[in-house]
């Protein structure tokens, strides 16, 4: 079991990414069709006449535990490390966030008064949610002499690690809807057909009970336990995960983003002044045939005096748990709906607010606060992402644009990185100066090129 648990959170925990992508770069006017995915209705009278995203990849760690330092970046991801600082002695509460996206051939181009994009992503959102770290310690490492044990739980979390994995083809309209003096507003809309991979979900719900060790069979076990335990699979495996499985296809759905931009354009060159945007951002839902073979929740009842042995599960991947659990009725009872044979995952809805202000020539400095509206707590299976806001001072020319995003969020704090773009290419992070400084809960990055016709008028 030790090893079993080891493998599946140090996996998850060595490729979280946050949530903010293409930190910098896609606040610039000249993003071209990447800005659709943070705002449908920012490609409405851009700076493109058309614009081709030829490939972009975000990628990169975050937790609310682990710290990592760009001298030091190659050691933080030894297990060693990644153990007792995500679930040591005195670790709390373990969170985590991963949101891998790939942006694959895209385009953006006008008709009229109307802008078109064609989209398409590969995503992957995995979640660790209040993981006891002592209790995961406990697990994970030889505690047969340990002086603090017997070890009591209580804990009244919902401890939970899911992982998505989608893909996703996108069709966008935005035009400017009015124009009145320098008031101009732009709406937009895209509209989402979601090819879901997978998602597997492993979830311990309220679990009180006493960790302990036979000395005799140098066996670790539980006692004196109550609370539940669930697993929910369908498509890709999670013990064996690879990640070609992200283009096998098991779940469908739709999704939709809405956007609005107000831009105050006091002069007559149409140089906005200041812009303010909103966006909702991935409402929808992907479903999937659940696999009961591999999916059930149990009910945990151990009473005090009797012992379910970890030894048990040795041996036994995290897609056979479910076969596994039901050999031991007397300790965990099967909830009615274990044949439940369909399910469906919500995206990882949010709500965004930007705004954007023309200091002089090229330099802008913008504002962004993320609002997280999905949550996993009451269907573990569901990605989520976290609150954050942003503010990033740019120099965003034609040829040439720099960007410096200072953010925070719930789950890393404090952040700042850097990022440009020269022409096509863009590339950036939005914690390398963090870590570069001191220490950073979140280490990120992107690369991409995007070739666009500038229009001959565009607004400014």
């Amino acid at each position: 079991m030790k090893r079993i648990i080891t493998g599946l959170l140090l996996s998850c925990c060595t490729t979280y990414v946050h949530a903010q992508d293409l930190a910098g770069f896609r606040t610039s006017n000249y993003a071209g069709v990447n800005s659709v995915f943070y705002n449908p209705a920012s490609i409405a009278n851009s700076r493109y006449r058309f614009d081709v995203n030829v490939f972009a990849v975000n990628v990169g760690v975050s937790n609310n535990q682990l710290k990592y330092k760009l001298s030091d970046i190659g050691s933080s991801f030894n297990e060693d490390t990644l153990k007792n600082q995500l679930f040591g002695q005195n670790a709390g509460l373990t969170k985590a966030l991963v949101n891998l996206g790939v942006h694959a051939p895209s385009v953006m181009f006008n008709v009229g008064k109307f802008s078109f994009a064609v989209t398409s992503r590969v995503r992957m959102v995995t979640n660790v949610t209040d993981l006891d770290g002592k209790l995961a310690d406990k697990v994970i490492n030889d505690f047969s002499n340990d002086p603090n044990l017997p070890y009591k739980i209580a804990s009244d979390n919902n401890m939970r690690v899911s992982m998505n994995g989608w893909a996703e083809i996108g069709a966008s309209v935005a035009r400017e809807v009015l124009a009145v003096g320098p008031h101009h507003l732009k709406a937009g809309i895209t509209l989402k057909y979601l090819a879901g991979a997978g998602n597997g979900t492993i979830n311990i719900d309220k679990l009180h009970a006493t960790l302990d060790v036979d000395q005799v069979k140098e066996d670790a076990y539980l006692t004196d336990a109550k609370g539940a335990i669930g697993m929910n699979f369908a498509g890709f495996s999670v013990s064996d995960f690879d990640v070609n499985d992200l283009t096998k296809f098991t779940g469908r759905g739709f999704g939709i983003d809405l956007g609005a931009v107000y831009e105050y354009r006091p002069g007559a060159d149409q140089n906005y002044k200041y812009r303010v945007g909103l966006s909702l951002l991935d409402a929808g839902k992907i479903k999937y045939e659940r696999d009961v073979t591999r999916s059930g929740t149990f009910a945990i009842n151990i009473p005090a005096g009797q012992q379910f042995a970890f030894s048990n599960l040795d041996g036994v991947s995290l897609d056979n748990y479910k076969a596994e659990l039901t050999k031991y009725p007397q300790y965990f009872q099967a909830s009615k709906d274990n044949d439940r044979d369909k399910y469906s995952v919500s995206l990882p809805t949010t709500l965004r607010i930007d705004g954007d202000y023309h200091i002089h020539n090229a330099f802008y400095v913008n504002l962004d606060v993320q609002f997280a509206l999905s949550s996993g707590k009451n269907k573990p299976y569901n990605a989520q992402y976290f609150n954050a806001f942003s503010i990033t001072p740019r120099y965003d020319g034609k040829i040439f644009g720099f960007f410096l995003p200072i953010s925070y969020n719930e789950l890393s704090k404090l952040n700042a990185g850097a990022s440009f773009r020269v022409g096509p290419l863009f590339v950036g992070s939005g914690s390398v100066l963090t870590a570069l400084m001191g220490s950073s809960h979140q280490v990120d990055g992107f690369i991409g090129i995007h070739i666009g016709g500038l229009a001959r008028k565009a607004a400014k």
